[in-house]
């Protein structure tokens, strides 16, 4: 039974940290350790080297074109590791000195969307306020874009106000949007700013039966 059947009867298969890391080797080591995930553990290991690389051009200096960017897509279906990894991922950046906490604060549509005019703003605020110093991990954040998607529905301003955020926000935070593969690039594809604000890219597969 794969992953995606097993989140279709209920059950979520998703490794646990056991505990938090103290030093960026020893993240990646809990990583490493990870089952399964090969393709993702070679992604965060070669984005990692890169953005040591860029640290050391800027603390030295050195004007880069590129920012360092810590906004991340994850795609996948439920249980494949993604909050895990998101976890791992505050950790690395804090250990690298790109965040000053490295938690994760989770929230979805429901937590950032409001029932009326006004009270959508503040609760997206106060998530950003919530997962400063680390990341703000939005679980099935297509939901935020719908196909049939009107002025009455205030997804659309959580998005703004997340692209505002990653623009000239007060920076020391990582935005990670999650959700199933097809609905997460039909969501980036409604709006170019999420686009250019979203480079990194992750594909979750799911767990083949020897893993699980």
């Amino acid at each position: 039974m794969n992953d995606a059947l097993l989140a279709a009867e209920g059950v979520s298969f998703t490794p646990m940290i056991e505990t938090e890391a103290t030093s960026l080797e020893e993240v990646m080591q809990q990583l490493n350790e990870l089952v399964g995930l090969k393709a993702i553990k070679k992604r965060i290991t070669d984005y990692t080297s890169y953005l040591q690389f860029l640290k050391i051009r800027t603390d030295k200096g050195f004007e880069d074109q590129q920012r360092i960017s810590l906004h991340s897509v994850f795609t996948g279906n439920p249980g494949t590791g993604k909050t895990t990894v998101a976890r791992m991922l505050g950790q690395i950046y804090k250990h690298m000195g790109l965040l000053s906490k490295g938690h994760v604060h989770d929230v979805d549509r429901a937590d950032l969307v409001g029932e009326y005019i006004g009270q959508t703003a503040p609760k997206v605020k106060e998530a950003i306020k919530q997962a400063r110093g680390g990341v703000l991990f939005i679980d099935e954040a297509y939901s935020l874009s719908r196909v049939k998607d009107d002025a009455k529905d205030f997804g659309r301003e959580v998005i703004e106000i997340i692209i505002k955020e990653m623009s000239d926000g007060k920076g020391d935070l990582a935005i990670i949007v999650a959700g199933y593969p097809a609905e997460m690039r039909t969501f980036i594809d409604t709006n170019p700013g999420l686009r250019s604000r979203f480079s990194q890219w992750f594909e979750f597969p799911d767990y083949l039966p020897q893993e699980l």
